[in-house]
C-alpha cells in the first residue's frame, strides 16, 4: 500500500513539474513531459534495515551539538533587606564528537558566566570555555583524557552536572571545594583544570554497571585557561565502588600546591611562601532509584598550613581550613520529585563570612517532559555567632523557581 501510494505520488509530481518549472522565468524552455518519464518505485531497490543514504552518513560523523538553559526567578531577604530579580543562571552550549574510532572529544561553553572578576566593565556576564578535552577510550578499563576537564573532586562536580541536579545550586562542596581556586578567596573556577586524566571501568557486573571506577588525574592547578604559575602539579585519586546498580560509595583526594596572586576580582590572604601545600578530600555514598528512593551524602575538608619558619610566630599558621557535608533526600513520585537537604559549611580562616552556616532546604522538581524541568527551591540560611556579628544578621531566605530547557 506504502509503495503504491509513493509510486503514485511519484508520477504525479513527474506530470505536474513542467506546469510548475513553465510558471518560472527561465532561459530554457519547459521540458515535455515524455522527455523523463517517471520513475518507477522499483527503479530504487529499498533501503535495508539499518541501513544509511549517503547523508545520513554525513549527518552521523558530524560533531553533536546539545546544550541547556536555565532559567527563572529568585527571591533573598538578609536581615531587613530583600531583593528578586529574574535570572539567566546557565546557558551550556555542548559540542561532542569522534576524532576517531575509540577517541572522542568535548567543547563546552559557558554563556552566563559570573565568576568574580570575568565579568566585563559594566558587570556583565562574559563567555567561558568550560571543558576542552579529547577521551581515548583505549579498553573501558584504560582511558586518557587530556585538555580541560572537570575534575573528579566529589559526585556533585564530577558525575552531576547541572542539567541532572536535583536542586537548582549545588552545595558548598562544590563552590568552594571542588571550585577552589589556587589564587584569591574568592573567585570560583568551575572545578575546572588543564592537565591529563587516566580512569576506567572495572570488573563489569554484567547487569550494565561495573563494580569499581577511577580517575588519576595530574593538573596544573591553576585557574580554568591559564598557565601554571609554579613547578608543582595537582594530583588526583578517586575511587567509586558500586556494589549494587543503585548504590555506590565515592572518595576522592586531593594534593597540590598554590601561590597567592592579585587577580581581578579577587579578595584572598596573602602569603610570605610562593608554595603553599593544600590537600582536599570529599567521601560520600549515593543510593539513586529513578523511580524511587534518592539518597546522596557528601563530607569534605580542605587544609593548607603555613610553617613555622615561614610565620616568624615559632607555630605555624593555617592559610585554609574548610569542611562541609550535606545530606539529600528525595523520593520520584512520576515526574514529580519533592526533596530536602541539609548542608553546612565552616570556614575556620575566614569565620566571620557568610559561608558559614547550616542551612535547610526544601524542593520540588517537576519533569514536564524529557527535555524540560521545572524546580522550586525554599531555603532558609543559620549563621554561626561569628559570622552573623560581622554580617548584622544571623539568618537569611532563598526562594528560588527555575526552568531548565534541555536541547
Amino acid at each position: 500500500m506504502k509503495r503504491s501510494f509513493i509510486s503514485a505520488l511519484l508520477l504525479s509530481s513527474a506530470l505536474l513539474a513542467p506546469t510548475f518549472v513553465s510558471a518560472e522565468p527561465v532561459a530554457e524552455p519547459a521540458p515535455e513531459p515524455i522527455a523523463e518519464p517517471a520513475p518507477e518505485a522499483v527503479a530504487t531497490p529499498a533501503p535495508q534495515a539499518g541501513s544509511q543514504s549517503n547523508w545520513e552518513k554525513v549527518i552521523s560523523k558530524l560533531p553533536k551539538l546539545s546544550g541547556y538553559l536555565q532559567s527563572g526567578w529568585n527571591y533573598t531577604k538578609t536581615g531587613d533587606v530583600s531583593a528578586n530579580s529574574f535570572q539567566a543562571k546557565r546557558l551550556r552550549l555542548i559540542m561532542d564528537g569522534h576524532v576517531g574510532e575509540k577517541v572522542d572529544f568535548r567543547l563546552q561553553i559557558e554563556a552566563f558566566n559570573g565568576i568574580a572578576g570575568s565579568t566585563n566593565n559594566n558587570g556583565q556576564k562574559n563567555l567561558q570555555v568550560m571543558d576542552a578535552f579529547a577521551t581515548w577510550k583505549i579498553i573501558p578499563e584504560f582511558k586518557i583524557r587530556v585538555g580541560q576537564f572537570y575534575t573528579p573532586l566529589g559526585y556533585e562536580n564530577y558525575d552531576i552536572s547541572p542539567a541532572t541536579l536535583e536542586t537548582v545550586d549545588f552545595s558548598n562542596i562544590v563552590y568552594r571545594m571542588a571550585c577552589r581556586n589556587p589564587f584569591q578567596y574568592n573567585v570560583v573556577d568551575y572545578g575546572r583544570d588543564l592537565g591529563i586524566m587516566f580512569m576506567g571501568d572495572a570488573f563489569d557486573s554484567g547487569k550494565g554497571f561495573s563494580y569499581l571506577h577511577y580517575d588519576l588525574a595530574f593538573t596544573n592547578g591553576s585557574l580554568p585557561c591559564r598557565d601554571d604559575n609554579n613547578k608543582a602539579k595537582d594530583i588526583y585519586a578517586s575511587v567509586t565502588i558500586r556494589p549494587t546498580k543503585y548504590f555506590n560509595i565515592k572518595g576522592t583526594f586531593n594534593w597540590g600546591k598554590y601561590t597567592t596572586t592579585d587577580i581581578a576580582g579577587g579578595d584572598g590572604v596573602y602569603s610570605p611562601r610562593k608554595d603553599n601545600p593544600m590537600t582536599r578530600f570529599v567521601v560520600g555514598a549515593w543510593y539513586n532509584d529513578p523511580n524511587g528512593l534518592t539518597l546522596r551524602g557528601e563530607f569534605g575538608a580542605m587544609k593548607s598550613k603555613l610553617p613555622e619558619r615561614w610565620t616568624g610566630t615559632g607555630q605555624s599558621e593555617n592559610l585554609v581550613n574548610e569542611y562541609g557535608a550535606y545530606v539529600l533526600a528525595g523520593y520520584h513520585f512520576g515526574k514529580f520529585l519533592p526533596l530536602v537537604r541539609w548542608d553546612m559549611y565552616k570556614d575556620d580562616c575566614n569565620y566571620r563570612t557568610a559561608n558559614n552556616y547550616q542551612r535547610i532546604m526544601l524542593g520540588l522538581t517537576y519533569q514536564v517532559f524529557k527535555n524540560m524541568k521545572i524546580q522550586a527551591n525554599y531555603g532558609h540560611f543559620m549563621y554561626t555567632d561569628n559570622a552573623a556579628a560581622a554580617l548584622g544578621y544571623d539568618k537569611s531566605e532563598q526562594v528560588q523557581i527555575m526552568a531548565m530547557f534541555n536541547f
